[in-house]
């Protein structure tokens, strides 16, 4: 399938997606760290749609109730929310939060926020007050958080489960809405996790971060048996790959690939 054009004419550098989501009627919202960038694509066409300029390098991404985004600007620790109408994307709220955020979703009416400085996860309200917080060390002293890079807010049953990737301590924590740990994995093909999607079935996809020198991979786990399996059908090597979004109208997986300075897009369709 071909790749999807995400190069601006105004982009001053290479492109550099640390966070993807897939929007009702098959468009792809992106964000550019090192282009200080949010994009939007068309999934049909993969010609970008739009583009918009954020006062910093953006992270973490999610998608908000009534048309909304919001990202994760990290050296400026605060989350900045858009609006995505009409297929035009414009800057919104600015949130001030206490720290450097980057992995973020949204549960309950709540943001919920991985920070590194301090290491901690914490439920915000729209302006910036904390609601709940996980420090670094529980109670019984187990690291639960080093660098929550990346948040996947999934539907199981009746409940929202806040599944979190860590690099730092190599595991995907599982917690509940209030922030109570639920499961932890760890496995030998994760040993640099980043993005995640999920895939329905109680299976996540996770991208294994390999940099330049080795290649990212794509895996599932299974969080009702804790097994990973690698991604059929992506033969191809990924180059420091961040993160992932899956489509289920289209049935397709959109993964980075760091080329020549620049990311691209790849599209793979699955069962």
């Amino acid at each position: 399938m071909a790749n999807i054009n995400i190069k601006s004419a105004t982009d001053r550098r290479g492109c550099y997606i640390t966070a993807m989501a897939e929007l009702p009627g098959d468009l792809l919202l992106m964000a550019d760290r090192d282009n200080k960038s949010v994009k939007l694509a068309d999934l049909a066409s993969g010609q970008q749609l739009d583009r918009l300029q954020l006062p910093g390098q953006p992270h973490g991404l999610c998608l908000l109730p009534g048309d909304r985004a919001a990202v994760t600007i990290p050296q400026m620790s605060m989350i900045q929310t858009i609006s995505v109408t009409m297929k035009k994307l414009s800057l919104q709220d600015v949130i001030n939060v206490n720290g450097e955020c980057y992995g973020i979703d949204y549960v309950n009416d709540y943001f919920v926020v991985g920070f590194k400085k301090p290491a901690m996860l914490a439920l915000i309200d729209n302006k910036g007050i904390i609601y709940k917080l996980l420090k670094t060390y529980a109670i019984n002293h187990t690291l639960h958080f080093k660098y929550p890079d990346y948040i996947c807010v999934t539907t199981e049953n009746t409940s929202k489960v806040i599944n979190v990737s860590d690099r730092g301590t190599k595991t995907i924590t599982r917690l509940s809405e209030e922030l109570q740990v639920m499961q932890s994995f760890r496995d030998p093909a994760l040993q640099n996790p980043r993005g995640l999607a999920s895939v329905g079935g109680g299976q996540l996809l996770v991208v294994n971060y390999g940099g330049l020198l080795s290649p990212s991979t794509l895996s599932v786990l299974d969080v009702t048996t804790g097994q990973v399996t690698p991604r059929l059908g992506l033969e191809v090597n990924l180059n420091c790959t961040e993160c992932v979004a899956v489509s289920g109208t289209l049935r397709t997986v959109y993964v980075t690939d760091y080329l020549n300075g620049c990311d691209i897009i790849r599209r793979y369709k699955f069962e």
